[in-house]
């Protein structure tokens, strides 16, 4: 199926899920690792709130954002996506992030494909105004959200959202997988 409206999420999709690791571990005085990333509420993990660790996160490390590197494959199945289709990033950055992110997907040269920053995990609205076919994500609740609206969801798999299902959801472990998936559609 060719011209499809295909929503892409940036944390945890195009980077590593685990990424913010080492900026956490080091805020918190912590050594979590992967392993132990089992849930999305990784706030609990280190004992704060969202906001908490956001605010010491952006005030010590908010080049975290801009030293993220796109996982394996992440280019050439964009870039081949992109011929056929329509794509868009959208990410539950806070608009605040907007810029960063930009510079950052443009040093990636992925700058060609809009950039939706929401401030919000509730994707839906703005995947129906896309009239998005299918969804890119690794959160557990957004793509259980996505799923429940209609949406089919490609979930990249990752330890803190083992156990979700949903007859929308294709849960993959590369992106040479998720290219396989929408061949297949």
């Amino acid at each position: 199926m060719k011209n499809l409206n295909i929503c892409i999420d940036i944390d945890g999709t195009i980077t590593s899920p685990y990424h913010y690791l080492p900026y956490l571990n080091s805020i918190y005085n912590k050594k979590l690792t992967e392993e132990d990333f089992t849930t999305v509420y990784w706030a609990e993990l280190y004992g704060d709130t969202l906001e908490g660790m956001l605010d010491k996160l952006h005030s010590k490390y908010m080049n975290s954002y801009s030293e993220a590197k796109v996982v394996e494959g992440v280019k050439d199945v964009i870039d081949e996506l992109y011929k056929d289709n329509n794509l868009f990033f959208v990410t539950a950055r806070n608009y605040s992030l907007t810029q960063i992110t930009q510079d950052w997907l443009k040093k990636q040269q992925l700058s060609q494909i809009p950039l939706y920053s929401l401030g919000t995990d509730n994707k839906l609205h703005k995947a129906n105004e896309l009239k998005c076919d299918i969804f890119i994500e690794d959160h557990p609740n957004n793509a259980l959200n996505l799923a429940n609206g209609g949406i089919k969801v490609i979930l990249i798999d990752c330890n803190y959202n083992k156990g979700v299902e949903h007859q929308n959801i294709t849960r993959v472990s590369s992106w040479k997988e998720i290219k396989d998936v929408i061949d297949k559609l």
